[in-house]
């Protein structure tokens, strides 16, 4: 929701990693979502669940905030390749394929209802998602450090390149977030979010994404042959899909 070009590079290489470690990746990264909303979660707090009309309003305001953000931010891939503009058009080109994700998932996940009186829900520290998000992507990479250690550069610039909209996104909102104004926030259980991030990666021909990003990153100046390798299994993955469909 924050920033579509960040969560798709970082998508595409997690899902690298998890599928060489892990039978289901989407599943990985899904339970890892789940567990990040829920350490967020402020014990003994409500606020009011949210009507759709205000949640729109307030995911559209941090969509732009978080767009902004990344025009000053993009140059941290330059410690990756000399041609971070190129780069950039590739993240540009997948802009519709994350927002049509994004909406996806806004409208399965069921998260506010109808009108502005809505029941009182758990309480959750937005801030908080950011600090626990780094501390899991921190985790994670101490975890796979030996698998991800040839592509570590390239992580590396990832996650400066987010901490910088991380930055710049909590520099916007240090008066409050939207959601603090409307004095509401979403009801994302659980169970709902894993499903429609599942069915929503599905729709989005996660697989074929990924791999045309891996392509057009190597292409952009992002030359290694690690991430090749990246983008070749991409490449298998795609072409092995059809054939377990098929056989079950």
């Amino acid at each position: 929701m924050v920033c579509s070009r960040s969560v798709s590079l970082l998508f595409t290489l997690l899902v690298g990693v998890y599928a060489s470690t892990a039978t289901d990746p989407i599943d990985s990264i899904s339970t890892q979502g789940a567990d990040i909303l829920n350490r967020a979660k402020l014990t003994g707090q409500t606020v009011r669940q949210c009507s759709c009309s205000e949640q729109r309003v307030c995911v559209e305001e941090m969509k732009l905030q978080a767009k902004d953000c990344t025009v000053p931010c993009f140059q941290k891939f330059s410690s990756i390749t000399s041609r971070p503009n190129d780069l950039k058009k590739c993240f540009d080109e997948k802009d519709n394929i994350l927002e049509d994700f994004l909406t996806c998932f806004e409208n399965r996940v069921e998260a506010c209802v109808n009108d502005q009186h809505g029941p009182q829900i758990q309480k959750t520290d937005i801030r908080g998602i950011f600090k626990v998000t780094e501390k899991s992507i921190a985790t994670q990479t101490n975890t796979f450090q030996t698998m991800i250690k040839p592509i570590k550069h390239i992580l590396d610039a990832t996650g400066d390149f987010a901490l910088c909209v991380k930055d710049c996104f909590l520099e916007k909102n240090k008066s409050g977030f939207c959601f603090d104004r409307k004095g509401c926030q979403p009801l994302v259980a659980e169970t709902k979010a894993r499903q429609s991030f599942r069915a929503c990666t599905k729709k989005m021909h996660w697989k074929r994404e990924a791999g045309e990003l891996c392509e057009c990153s190597v292409q952009a100046g992002v030359d290694s042959r690690e991430l090749r390798q990246y983008c070749a299994m991409f490449k298998l993955m795609r072409r092995r899909a059809p054939m377990r469909k098929s056989r079950g």
